[in-house]
């Protein structure tokens, strides 16, 4: 499982690089051009995956991308999930699907997401277990390893969850990668789920918007808030795509990092 866990999340991860528009390494050129998939566009095109025969795109739009396999197989990237920065059921409006403190870890905010996405589908609460959580550059962002059990069946499962600052409102958006597979399939599947996940590709445009805030910021914006974000530095700031990528995406060293992004390299 170590192995699967390994190979899985940095495969998440490389996905999540290609958002940004940024080429791959040739090493993953190399796994991608020997792949047999076939690319699947959503009908937005803002977003396209690469899927072998009997994999499908059950949906998608606005840069997500929802996939199934011949055997239960489930792949989510790039889903944005609004919550309300306040107390644990509280109620919410707009597009917001939970209430839950920014403050809260993201541990917390992953279950949250996941259980709430079962009851809606009419399907029992899963429950997770952690094997590891591993955090990025950016504190917002984290990388789990783990399994779920749901209505007797056990599954794993890789996950990037990034949860966004507060608009001036409270809204906040948590972007999520996430694949599950039966733990009966995971010496079976672990390539191919690689191979999928690292084809998925978001146009720079969508990226940008994925990453803007919930709430549109007033003419006026509310006192204290423009102060708050000119002191925010580019490497913290994840609306910056760039500096994202080589801080979340792939945590790059220091001496690969631009120094507008908090590295050493001149750029």
């Amino acid at each position: 499982m170590n192995r699967f866990h390994q190979n899985a999340v940095r495969a998440l991860a490389l996905a999540a690089l290609a958002i940004c528009g940024t080429l791959l390494s040739p090493a993953s050129k190399t796994v991608a051009s020997t792949s047999t998939l076939k690319t699947v566009t959503t009908a937005d095109r803002t977003a396209s995956v690469g899927l072998p025969d009997g994999w499908h795109l059950a949906k998608g739009s606005n840069g997500f991308v929802y996939i199934t396999g011949p055997n239960d197989q489930r792949i989510n990237l790039g889903a944005l999930i609004v919550a309300k920065n306040a107390p644990a059921g509280a109620n919410v409006g707009g597009n917001a699907v939970f209430a839950l403190p920014y403050s809260a870890s993201l541990r917390d905010k992953l279950t949250t997401i996941v259980q709430l996405g079962a009851a809606k589908q009419g399907l029992p609460q899963p429950q997770l277990t952690f094997a590891s959580q591993m955090r990025t550059r950016l504190p917002m962002c984290s990388r789990f390893l783990g399994g779920l059990t749901q209505g007797g069946q056990s599954r794993k499962f890789e996950a990037i969850l990034c949860s966004l600052r507060p608009d001036y409102l409270g809204f906040y958006k948590n972007l999520l990668f996430f694949a599950q597979i039966p733990s009966n399939r995971v010496a079976q599947d672990r390539s191919i789920v690689e191979k999928i996940v690292t084809s998925y590709r978001v146009t720079p445009a969508m990226f940008k918007k994925m990453l803007s805030a919930y709430t549109p910021l007033p003419p006026r914006p509310a006192p204290g808030y423009r102060a708050a974000m000119s002191g925010m530095a580019p490497y913290e700031d994840p609306t910056n795509s760039d500096c994202f990528d080589y801080n979340v995406i792939r945590e790059s060293p220091p001496w690969e990092v631009p120094m507008h992004c908090g590295g050493t390299q001149p750029g």
